[in-house]
C-alpha cells in the first residue's frame, strides 16, 4: 500500500492536508485530512486545534493515521509558542474507532454534551449602555456577516444553507446586544413545538464577564417561551470551562453525549 496526496485542492483542503492510501491494485481503501483551526475564544490555553477525519473500507488505517499525525506535527511546529491538541469525532456507537483512537495514543476525554437549560438569573433586556435586537438576516449579505460572526466562537462552521434550513422553523431567532456602532455579541436559537435548540451564542472578549451571555440567553429564553417553548437545550463541549460555567449558571441538566472527541495534546 502506499500514501499519496491529491493533484488539487480538495474542498477547500490544501492538498498536503489531505491523504489516500491505495492497495497493490492501486485503489483507494482509505481517506482522511486534517483542518487546523485557531480558537483563543474556546480554548485559551490550548488554542491551536486541528481536527482529524478519516475513513476506511478496510484497510489502511494504521498507515493512514500514522501519515496525518505526522501531518499534524509539522502543522503543530508551525506555531511553536502556542499550544495545540488533534482531535476527532467519533460516534458514541462506533466502539471500534474510539478503540483505535485510543490505540493510536488519543484519550477519550473531551465530548460534545447536550443540555436542558434553564432561565438564566438575569434581566432578559439590555443593561444600560448597550441596545439588543432582531440579527437583520434578509439578505444574503447580512448572512454571511452574521455567520463570519458566529463562526469565529465555533469548533464546527455554521454554513449558510444549514442558517437557511434553521430560520424557516417556528422557533429560530437570533438576537444582538451592542455598544453603540460595535455588535458585542449575538445568540440564536431554533426549534419546533416546545423545544428549541441554541445554536450559537458568543460575547466578544472584552466585554465578557459582565453578565451579558446570561442576558442574551434570558432574552431569547423570554421571547421564545412566550410562543409556547417551555425546553431548552444546548451542546457544552466539556473542556470548554466558560460554556460548562455557563450551563451551570442556567442549572443545567444532562440530556446526552453527542459525540466524543478524542484528541492528543501537544504541548
Amino acid at each position: 500500500m502506499q500514501v499519496f496526496h491529491p493533484a488539487q485542492t480538495q474542498n477547500g483542503l490544501p492538498p498536503e492536508n489531505v491523504f489516500y492510501i491505495a492497495d497493490s491494485a492501486n485503489m483507494t481503501v482509505a481517506e482522511g485530512y486534517l483542518v487546523q483551526t485557531y480558537h483563543p475564544y474556546l480554548f485559551p490555553d490550548r488554542p491551536i486545534n486541528l481536527y482529524l477525519s478519516m475513513a476506511s473500507k478496510g484497510p489502511g488505517l494504521d498507515m493512514l493515521m500514522g501519515a496525518l499525525l505526522a501531518r499534524a506535527v509539522q502543522l503543530r511546529q508551525q506555531t511553536p509558542n502556542l499550544k495545540a491538541r488533534v482531535f476527532a469525532q467519533v460516534g458514541m456507537q462506533d466502539a471500534s474507532m474510539l478503540s483505535f483512537y485510543q490505540e493510536s495514543g488519543f484519550s477519550a476525554d473531551d465530548a460534545l454534551d447536550v443540555v436542558r437549560l434553564n432561565m438564566p438569573n438575569a434581566k432578559p433586556s439590555a443593561p444600560m449602555g448597550y441596545e439588543m435586537g432582531q440579527v437583520p438576516l434578509q439578505q444574503p449579505l447580512e448572512q454571511t456577516a452574521f455567520l463570519m460572526r458566529m463562526n469565529t466562537y465555533r469548533l464546527d462552521v455554521l454554513q449558510q444553507q444549514m442558517l437557511q434550513r434553521y430560520m424557516v422553523m417556528p422557533h429560530f431567532t437570533a438576537i444582538y446586544m451592542a455598544r453603540g456602532p460595535e455588535i458585542v455579541g449575538e445568540a440564536a436559537f431554533t426549534g419546533q413545538g416546545d423545544t428549541a435548540q441554541l445554536i450559537g451564542l458568543y460575547v466578544m472578549r472584552n466585554y465578557r464577564r459582565l453578565g451579558l451571555a446570561k442576558t442574551l440567553l434570558a432574552a431569547g429564553m423570554n421571547m421564545l417561551g412566550e410562543r409556547g417553548v417551555t425546553a431548552f437545550e444546548a451542546d457544552v463541549i466539556r473542556r470548554n470551562i466558560p460554556q460548562c460555567r455557563l450551563a451551570q449558571s442556567c442549572k443545567a441538566t444532562f440530556v446526552r453525549t453527542a459525540c466524543l472527541y478524542p484528541g492528543i495534546n501537544y504541548d
